[in-house]
């Protein structure tokens, strides 16, 4: 969820665990950008309780930012874009290699089929944001697109691009991805991974507890 009203609204509905997603996100992203460090400490104080777990999303790719999630009052933390590059994922090769390659400011932010989607910066994805702000501009300003008016281009550029990953083009995919993708530095196995991210956050964890109290 995107904001504190969604939360809300999937409490009321009986929903067991919600997961605050923060724009940071890779893929589908929220109309009004709302930040992890915003979103999930507010999502906390309006849903959290014995009954509904919380759970950060967005951002989130290692042993400190598992950390962070806890400590702003989270269950846990959902990272996408870190297991996508890892050794047993299913996601093409050049995929992977795209999230490990970002670098520093390696996203950005276009239409993606249902409203604004994080991409991996490439001459691609750049070409498309242009377009995007020329021929749907609310992704940007939080309007919804009219699919009784859009420019279909956009549509098919899309279509062309997803379909170009599958064919390991380099040249006409989009690959999405989140912010976090600048912190990816390796493809590991999704055990050794999952040991070294749990392992980090108790040392960090322990290491605040010592700064702090003594």
């Amino acid at each position: 969820m995107p904001s504190v009203k969604a939360a809300l609204r999937c409490k009321k509905a009986g929903v067991d665990v919600i997961v605050a997603s923060g724009h940071e996100g890779g893929f589908h992203t929220s109309w009004e950008p709302v930040h992890s460090m915003i979103l999930l400490p507010a999502v906390v104080e309006a849903v959290s309780d014995e009954k509904t777990l919380v759970v950060g999303a967005g951002g989130f790719c290692d042993g400190k930012t598992l950390a962070a999630a806890l400590v702003l009052g989270a269950d846990g933390a959902q990272m996408g874009t870190r297991f996508l590059a890892t050794e047993e994922s299913d996601f093409h090769q050049m995929w992977k290699d795209g999230v490990v390659a970002a670098g520093d400011r390696g996203t950005l932010v276009a239409r993606g089929f249902v409203g604004p989607a994080r991409w991996l910066k490439t001459p691609r994805s750049i070409e498309h944001q242009k377009n995007t702000l020329q021929k749907s501009p609310g992704v940007f300003l939080g309007a919804p697109d009219d699919y009784t008016t859009i420019d279909m281009s956009l549509i098919n550029f899309e279509i062309e691009s997803i379909n170009a990953v599958y064919k390991g083009d380099k040249e006409k995919a989009l690959l999405a991805a989140g912010e976090a993708a600048q912190r990816v530095n390796d493809l590991p196995k999704v055990n050794d991974l999952v040991q070294e991210i749990v392992t980090e956050a108790e040392a960090i964890l322990q290491g605040v507890q010592k700064k702090f109290l003594g």
